[in-house]
C-alpha cells in the first residue's frame, strides 16, 4: 500500500529525514521517539504537506511525492494532526458533515455524520460547538473528521498527547475500532508502550532515521 524509499527531508541545514526507507502493506503501524526525531515531519511528507528533498513515496504503486495535500486526501489518506484544528463555531456534527456535503445531499451528509459521531463516542455532544469540548472529545472530534473523509490510510500524529488516563483510552479504543473496519494507519508516539496494544508493528525514530522496533 504504501512505500517511502530513500526520503530524506533537510530544513536550514538541519536534517530531519535521513534516508527513509518504510513500508506498510496492511494495518497498523506504530513510529515512537523523542520530540525532534522526524516522526511528524513523516507524516506531513506523506500527506503532501511538506515536500522531500529527495526519495520517492508510493502509495498504491503511484508515486505522491510531488502532490498536493488535496490530491493526497482523495487518493485516500487523510491525517490528524496533533493539535486539533475543528471550526470551533460549528457544531460537532456539523464539523464532520464538511467533508460530505460536496458529495451527497445535505440530509445524507448530516446522517452519515451522525453515525460517525457515534462510532467515536460523541453522540451526545453533536449540537455543541466545537469550541466547548475537552481536549480529549476534541482528539475524537478530529478522528471523527478525518473518518468522514473515508480514508484507506490514516495518519495519527500523538493521538495520545496531553490526554488524561481515561481520555487516552477511549482514543486507543476508538482507534481499535477504526482497525477492525479496516483501515490502514500510521501511529506516532513518544514511547512504544502507548502503541503496544494497538499496532501490528513499531519503528523507533531517533536523529531522523527509523528502525524496526
Amino acid at each position: 500500500m504504501l512505500q517511502l524509499i530513500d526520503v530524506s527531508k533537510v530544513y536550514n541545514g538541519n536534517v530531519v529525514l535521513r534516508g527513509i526507507n518504510f513500508e506498510l502493506e496492511s494495518g497498523f503501524a506504530g513510529i515512537y521517539g523523542p520530540n525532534g526525531s522526524g516522526k511528524s515531519t513523516m507524516l506531513k511528507i506523506i500527506a503532501g504537506i511538506e515536500k522531500p528533498d529527495c526519495g520517492r513515496i508510493l502509495f498504491e504503486g503511484e508515486d505522491i511525492a510531488g502532490k498536493t495535500p488535496e490530491e493526497v486526501a482523495r487518493m485516500g489518506i487523510t491525517i490528524v494532526y496533533q493539535i486539533p484544528r475543528p471550526f470551533k463555531n460549528m457544531s460537532v456534527i456539523e464539523n464532520v458533515a464538511t467533508p460530505f456535503i460536496l458529495r451527497v445531499s445535505y440530509r445524507e451528509a448530516m446522517e452519515s455524520a451522525m453515525e460517525i459521531c457515534e462510532f467515536v463516542g460523541l453522540k451526545n455532544k453533536v449540537n455543541l460547538k466545537a469550541g466547548l469540548l475537552s481536549q480529549g472529545e476534541l482528539r475524537l472530534l478530529e478522528i471523527g473528521r478525518a473518518l468522514a473523509a473515508q480514508p484507506k490510510l490514516m495518519l495519527l500524529d500523538e493521538p495520545f498527547s496531553g490526554l488524561d488516563v481515561e481520555n487516552a483510552k477511549r482514543v486507543r479504543r476508538i482507534l481499535r475500532k477504526i482497525k477492525r473496519e479496516g483501515v490502514d494507519a500510521i501511529v506516532t508516539a513518544h514511547r512504544m508502550k502507548l502503541l503496544r496494544d494497538i499496532v501490528d508493528v513499531s519503528y523507533e525514530m531517533r536523529g531522523g532515521k527509523i528502525a524496526e522496533g
